[in-house]
């Protein structure tokens, strides 16, 4: 048994918009300090999430640029009370740093094992996953998330574009310097800077992750 949430339903509501940074554990102090001296600025908080993908024979979601994802939310790594985000995920494009995606989502709780047994049963099997720590700030017309991956540090504003912008401008982020692609391509990325063969999972207990600079 499950008790559903969250859902979006109207295209309207299905599209994101967002700009991300990326940051090392140098840099990530700094970048704090200035979220806190936001005016109305309000800390939701810390927690652990793991992020799992799927696909099927067919390669469904690979065909069309898109992901279906189920995320585990807890508020230490190891709880067993998770709350579970699933959602289908379809780049869009980004237009001047800001990234468009289409995404429908829905919230609930459930027992993980049970909810992985259902999708294999549909024909969808794990492709990959990875680990993070989120901490969430809000103003009333903006989110901003600051995530700690195995490999480094990236800060995500989604509202309005206006109001990306604009947080974007209090913030002193150049625009030129955002990233545009998702955290497994950073990742990616960095293996291949580092000559390191990329795995299907990010995972804080990796001795061989790398970072960013």
């Amino acid at each position: 048994m499950f008790a559903l949430n969250k859902i979006k339903q109207t295209s309207a509501d299905n599209l994101e918009l967002e700009i991300k940074f990326l940051f090392n554990s140098s840099d990530v102090f700094k970048i704090k300090e200035k979220i806190l001296e936001i005016p109305e600025i309000f800390y939701e908080g810390k927690v652990y999430e793991k992020t799992t993908m799927l696909d099927n024979q067919e390669k469904t979601m690979d065909k069309a640029d898109a992901r279906l994802r189920v995320r585990q939310i807890n508020k230490q790594k190891g709880d067993k009370d998770s709350k579970i985000e699933f959602s289908y995920k379809r780049r869009v494009k980004a237009d001047g740093g800001i990234k468009r995606e289409e995404e429908i989502e829905t919230a609930f709780t459930a027992d993980i094992n049970s909810f992985f047994y259902i999708l294999n049963k549909m024909g969808y099997e794990i492709t990959t996953s990875y680990e993070r720590y989120r901490e969430t700030y809000k103003t009333k017309d903006v989110k901003i998330t600051l995530d700690e991956f195995p490999f480094g540090y990236i800060l995500e504003i989604e509202g309005k574009e206006k109001n990306i912008n604009t947080m974007r401008d209090l913030l002193k982020l150049n625009k030129e310097k955002s990233y545009a692609l998702s955290c497994d391509d950073v990742y990616v990325e960095l293996c291949e800077k580092e000559n390191i063969k990329p795995k299907d999972h990010i995972l804080f207990d990796d001795p061989e992750m790398p970072k960013i600079n």
